[in-house]
């Protein structure tokens, strides 16, 4: 459920202007979920436990304290790791101003953590109200703890700017360094149709190692991951000001409307949709 926020507590380096979702979970050992891609912000802390991460192109560890903030149409997924039951707090937002990281992995100090858990309990309130019979009667409520939410999610990102990268490592297994490797000649060929074969042969890999290696570290199969990504593309396209037939080109579709068909599945709206939400 989405709440829109009129103000901001920080300005100018960061502004969440929507909230989507805020949630706390505890997954089973095994739980694995495939991934998605969405064109919001969206952050992942891991209370306790652990969980390895695909976010794009690459693979690693979050552990106790740590998180990781999902960019917009990042391709993203995760699963438990270490025979543990992993506690995930997950937060989904838009921004309209947010700090230029190349890196989002960060440790939580723990007064953060400890914040955020705080936060989470006013989450109810905030996305519920909508479904309140008196909505005009729990509006200033409502708007007082949106604000105070955002503005401790706002902080916590700020305060990690300083903090990012710390204590990480990128998975060097052979199975994600295939992955990468297959991520950027994708990358690499995004103006063209490539087929599994094709990539197999670019990647010196087999049709069988591409397969099992999205299906483990992306939950999809190649061909729509390609599409996946080019969509991003496209996206990012489209918010520079490129028409629908200059972004179609541009990720190798030659026919508009099924550009479109397919931009529609990935993102959830027609190009035109996007664009006029973007305006």
């Amino acid at each position: 459920m989405k709440t829109t926020l009129k103000g901001c507590v920080v300005k100018k380096c960061i502004r969440i202007s929507a909230l989507f979702s805020a949630f706390e979970r505890i997954f089973d050992k095994d739980y694995y979920f495939g991934g998605e891609t969405h064109d919001f912000w969206e952050l992942v802390c891991v209370v306790e436990g652990a969980i390895r991460v695909t976010a794009g192109e690459d693979i690693f560890m979050l552990e106790e304290g740590q998180a990781v903030l999902h960019s917009p149409m990042e391709f993203h997924s995760f699963w438990s790791e270490k025979g543990t039951m992993p506690h995930i707090i997950v937060v989904t937002f838009a921004a309209d101003v947010m700090p230029a990281l190349k890196e989002r992995r960060f440790r939580l100090l723990e007064g953060e953590i400890e914040m955020l858990c705080g936060l989470l309990s006013k989450s109810e309130r905030i996305f519920r109200f909508e479904q309140e019979i008196l909505v005009h009667q729990i509006n200033a409520g409502r708007e007082a703890d949106a604000h105070l939410f955002v503005s401790g999610i706002e902080n916590i990102i700020l305060s990690a700017c300083s903090r990012r990268g710390e204590g990480f490592t990128v998975i060097e297994s052979a199975g994600a360094g295939n992955y990468r490797a297959i991520v950027r000649v994708l990358e690499e060929h995004m103006t063209e149709r490539l087929s599994l074969q094709e990539v197999s042969q670019l990647c010196s890999m087999s049709e069988s190692t591409i397969k099992k290696t999205f299906s483990r570290y992306a939950g999809i199969g190649m061909v729509e991951y390609f599409n996946q990504m080019k969509m991003r593309q496209a996206a990012r396209l489209l918010e520079e000001g490129k028409s629908v037939g200059q972004a179609a080109e541009a990720v190798g579709f030659h026919d508009q409307n099924y550009f479109s068909t397919v931009f529609k599945r990935i993102v959830g709206m027609s190009p035109r949709a996007y664009l006029a939400l973007r305006r």
